[in-house]
């Protein structure tokens, strides 16, 4: 009767274990990640024409 018992507990126990994993919900991809690019100063207009 032990031994049923402890089997019977074992196979719940391995259910709620193995359901419990896991991400819920609709799978989805992570957004790509944004290029940042460095700003640069613009030179004044007078500096470029000498």
């Amino acid at each position: 009767m032990q031994r049923v018992f402890a089997l019977v507990l074992l196979a719940a126990l391995s259910t709620i274990g193995l359901s419990g994993c896991g991400n819920k919900g609709p799978l989805y991809l992570p957004p790509e990640p944004v290029e940042e690019v460095p700003a640069v100063p613009e030179a004044p207009a007078d500096a470029e024409q000498s």
